[in-house]
């Protein structure tokens, strides 16, 4: 038989943990509250310009496979309609 507990006496029991003294001294490692600061920086003159020029090379070159790939898949596709309407 499963035991209903209330809403009230699991509050109640949480705050009595929460109370318990940590036996074997171990330290709370919850960090104390901070806050983050953003700034953006929009300085254009990256510190590795080599680097960011590289990745933007590599994302057009497999932008330009990709859509070659498509193509290619097209033109397969067209050729195999002809080629069943040919022979069929």
């Amino acid at each position: 038989m499963a035991s209903t507990v209330t809403l009230e006496d699991a509050l109640s029991n949480v705050d009595l943990l929460e109370e318990l003294p940590l036996p074997d001294q171990q330290p709370c490692i919850e960090p104390l509250p901070s806050s983050v600061v953003y700034q953006p920086n929009f300085n254009t003159n990256f510190e590795d310009r080599n680097a960011f020029v590289t990745g933007i090379a590599r994302y057009i070159e497999q932008a330009t496979v990709h859509s070659s790939m498509v193509n290619g898949g097209r033109t397969w596709l067209k050729h195999k309609e002809i080629f069943q309407s040919i022979s069929g």
